[in-house]
């Protein structure tokens, strides 16, 4: 796949998780990233609570999950995402900015507090918060 087709089938996975129904008491979402053997494994959660912290642009902690994807997990390979973590963290930054603002259920991200994402174990970062 090459990074064009990828994106789309990255937003597409995206509709389907937004398509099912969300919790009432989930205030945020939030992307998680891990590191696959060749490919950078997205996974997508409700959280119950959003906290931006003193530093919203650069970290954040998620609340508690309210609803996941589980282990039906997005694989962006390394061909495509980059050669390193900074090089993956700024292609999903880019695809998840431009699906919070041109996405076909953006609406349902957006009818919460906020959004971010981040490796799990590592820095969170806000993407859009409600103003």
């Amino acid at each position: 796949m090459n990074w064009t087709s990828t994106r789309t089938s990255f937003y597409y996975w995206i509709d389907a998780a937004l398509s099912q129904a969300i919790p009432e008491n989930t205030e945020a979402f939030h992307f998680n990233l891990y590191e696959g053997r060749d490919s950078v494994h997205v996974q997508l959660v409700g959280n119950e609570t959003f906290d931006p912290g003193d530093s919203p642009g650069t970290y954040y902690w998620p609340g508690a999950e309210t609803f996941s994807t589980g282990e039906a997990i997005f694989e962006v390979p390394f061909s495509v995402a980059g050669d390193d973590w900074q090089a993956w963290l700024s292609t999903l930054t880019q695809w998840i900015d431009d699906y919070i603002a041109n996405g076909s259920m953006s609406s349902v991200l957006r009818s919460r507090q906020g959004v971010g994402l981040g490796f799990v174990d590592g820095d969170m970062y806000v993407r859009w918060r409600r103003d």
